[in-house]
């Protein structure tokens, strides 16, 4: 930063308005006469603008992939050179009042946008602003738990972050687009989604799930299924091991979902997914491939109140006696289940019938209780 000699005698210019201070003897800068009264004037009109506002310029405008302009605040009348990855791409002037704008080519994620104001012989430099995608991203792990979520958005934008519908945090993005924020531990299921807001631009950020800390599978393992899918952490890789081999590697996405082809399961092979993130690895529980159809594993008596058998892993099994459900378990991840019933009566008719949410359904054998 240079000052034209005998205008300023005392200089302490740092990156906010807060700090300068000096005094000012009349002089011509750039053709206008510029006196101590006039020049506090100049920054205090800064300062008002924003407490963020520094004499190099401020960039108010969303810096995401595509945007064509660029905007935001800067001394009144200086000019500003709008330089972007190194390369000088506009220059205009700040109007009286320290607004300026400027149209650029397209720009691109992971460029860097950078300011010089100038005004006469004094110029300055700003920030370092990083070009990021038009929505907002998260880039921590979103498990049971955390309580802490962090991303990317539009530097210097306004980051709200919502849980399950709620707004829980209001954070803002630095020059690099990086935010965090702090909210209540998160539970599996939740949805998160963040809106990054800068005047009157705004955009959404996908809907993301949480997940547990471990990958799960969420598709039936049964004896010639092809495909697996399930949850785990948004992005991680998914590694999935069927009779102690990898079978498949996959990305889950951002919202945590995952599905892989794998060779056709067969009954008694087991299942497990290791997902990884950054430093993070995490393992699922080994799962048990079982027959495709629900079956009861011992012989169904009169005044029994308890009815066992196989199904999907994972699956929802509705124990249906005469026509009506008598009981819903959820099996475990051997695919293996228990249900109360009421006293079975001779001549009664149960059966099992699974689904895996609405995207796998089975029956199971209708089986007569015995006296």
């Amino acid at each position: 930063m240079s000052v034209k000699k005998g205008l300023v005698t005392c200089l302490a210019i740092a990156a906010v308005c807060a700090t300068f201070q000096q005094t000012v003897h009349a002089d011509e800068v750039s053709g206008k006469q510029y006196t101590s009264s006039t020049v506090n004037q100049l920054v205090s009109s800064v300062k008002s603008a924003s407490d963020e506002t520094s004499l190099s310029g401020l960039v108010s405008s969303p810096l995401v992939v595509g945007a064509t302009s660029v905007s935001g605040k800067a001394v009144p009348n200086a000019k500003v050179d709008v330089w972007v990855s190194g390369a000088l791409k506009a220059t205009v002037y700040a109007d009286p009042t320290g607004n300026w704008k400027a149209q650029v080519s397209a720009l691109a994620e992971g460029q860097i946008v950078q300011l010089r104001s100038t005004l006469g012989d004094w110029s300055a430099d700003s920030n370092q602003y990083q070009v990021v995608e038009n929505e907002p991203v998260v880039l921590t792990p979103l498990v049971a738990g955390e309580t802490k979520v962090a991303g990317v958005a539009a530097p210097k934008s306004k980051v709200d972050v919502w849980v399950a519908g709620a707004l829980k945090a209001t954070v803002y993005a630095d020059e690099g687009g990086i935010w965090v924020a702090k909210v209540p531990a998160l539970e599996v299921g939740n949805t998160v989604q963040m809106k990054a807001s800068m005047g009157i631009w705004s955009a959404d950020s996908a809907r993301y799930l949480v997940a547990s800390k471990e990958p799960v599978v969420i598709s039936p393992l049964v004896e010639g299924e092809t495909k697996i899918g399930g949850a785990a952490i948004p992005s991680s890789k998914v590694d999935v091991w069927v009779g102690g081999s990898i079978k498949a590697t996959v990305y889950a996405d951002e919202t945590g979902i995952w599905s892989a082809n794998i060779p056709a399961l067969v009954t008694g092979q087991q299942v497990q997914i290791k997902s990884s993130i950054n430093t993070l690895t995490l393992n699922s529980t080994q799962y048990l491939v079982v027959e495709k159809t629900p079956y009861l594993l011992v012989t169904i008596k009169a005044g029994g109140t308890k009815v066992a058998g196989v199904s999907a892993p994972g699956s929802q099994v509705n124990v249906w006696i005469d026509g009506a459900i008598a009981a819903t378990v959820t099996t475990d991840e051997t695919g293996i289940w228990v249900a109360k019933v009421p006293a079975l009566a001779e001549g009664q008719v149960v059966q099992p019938k699974a689904n895996i949410g609405e995207t796998w359904y089975a029956e199971g054998t209708s089986v007569t209780v015995v006296k």
